[in-house]
């Protein structure tokens, strides 16, 4: 078993640049809920844990007739736990819902890229933030990318999403609330950004008008599981919030511009995803384009591959349009809701929080497994 430290690469599609994380093995045995791993050299454990950088422990259990199983756990929650044990009695206690499933890997793949590529742009965004405040007065406003060429992808989609959300709420007069919104999302990559970029949790707690996604069926397929389960996830943390999702598969749909909709007054368009530009946003109230979005909305609604009265009605269908175990997710999700994601892994940038994901967690979690 391993002490030295090895690096986990983990791979973006569009949105991620990719990230590495230094993790490190030990061995690990059950202990009835939970999970005890106890390093062979806790002298090798603590110089892993010393270094200001992010990085994962993971436990490896050989005792299962299944095969080995492995066990995850932030090193910096490692670092809390044994910072006062004496090397020989140095054992950490991980739930068994830390086990590295589809869906652990999931929120450790989107979060871990999310984090690496925002503190890599902190100063500078930070820096930028008063600059934007101007754009935000203007009606009509586009940024190139090629204007803050040294951000990282994952920089440019949280600047994007961040300018969208400000702007539709800085555009919205008293009494003028939409009824429907327009979302661009169609990967796990780009949806897992509700999950955990703060101001899209808050977002989605303000704003509980209904949701249109367009995710074609091509787009299901080119997806792997644990991308799929971010989808899901960011839609469950919508019917959480009271906001009635729809997806459409429809593919022709699928260059509809992002929108808010208030009926006879206005559409406040606002896209990141899936544009050339970091942002490109305008207050439109021309009646024939009022009647598209009209128009658009009702066709996906009648085209939903989440028909249902009701929340778990509609995350049953989204589950088996995505290709998911409901039973197999129900169950993790509410292991994993128990426990909490903060054991797991830890955001260390200020634009991210975990709050989002263990709402969707929970949620899902109390559902009826059965099928």
């Amino acid at each position: 078993m391993a002490d030295t430290a090895d690096l986990w690469e983990l791979t973006g599609r569009n949105v991620f640049d990719g990230t590495t994380t230094a993790v490190q093995v030990h061995p690990a045995t059950g202990q009835g809920d939970w999970i005890s791993i106890r390093p062979t050299n806790g002298d090798a454990l603590r110089r892993f844990l010393r270094p200001a950088r992010p990085g994962l422990i993971i436990g490896a259990d050989d005792h299962d007739a299944s095969g080995t199983r492995l066990y995850v756990i932030d090193s910096a929650t490692v670092r809390s736990l044994t910072a006062t044990l004496p090397d020989d009695e140095m054992a950490v206690k991980v739930p068994r819902a830390y086990e590295l499933t589809e869906l652990t890997y999931a929120i450790i793949w989107s979060l871990r890229q999310w984090d690496a590529g925002l503190l890599a742009d902190d100063h500078a965004l930070a820096e930028q933030q008063a600059a934007l405040n101007t754009y935000l007065t203007l009606t009509r406003s586009a940024a190139s990318p090629m204007a803050r060429p040294a951000l990282t992808s994952a920089s440019v989609n949280w600047m994007g999403s961040n300018f969208c959300a400000r702007y539709i709420r800085g555009h919205l007069t008293e009494g003028a609330a939409p009824t429907a919104f327009w979302t661009r999302e169609q990967t796990g990559e780009q949806a897992s950004s509700w999950l955990f970029f703060r101001h899209k949790v808050q977002y989605v707690k303000d704003m509980s008008a209904p949701r249109v996604f367009v995710v074609p069926e091509t787009e299901v397929a080119r997806s792997g599981c644990y991308e799929r389960i971010l989808l899901f996830l960011a839609v469950a943390l919508m019917e959480r919030h009271g906001v009635r999702v729809a997806m459409t598969a429809h593919s022709e749909l699928s260059e509809v511009d992002g929108f808010a909709l208030v009926p006879g007054d206005r559409a406040i368009v606002a896209n990141w995803a899936r544009t050339q530009s970091i942002w490109d946003v305008d207050t439109i109230r021309q009646r024939s384009y009022l009647r598209s979005c009209c128009d658009h909305l009702k066709d996906a609604n009648d085209q939903s591959v989440m028909a249902g009265p009701d929340a778990e009605s509609r995350l049953r269908a989204l589950a088996d349009y995505l290709r998911l175990d409901w039973a197999w997710l129900v169950h993790h999700c509410r292991e994993l809701g128990e426990s909490g994601v903060s054991g797991l892994i830890q955001p260390h940038c200020r634009h991210l929080t975990l709050a989002g994901v263990d709402e969707a967690l929970r949620f899902v979690g109390a559902r009826d497994p059965s099928l």
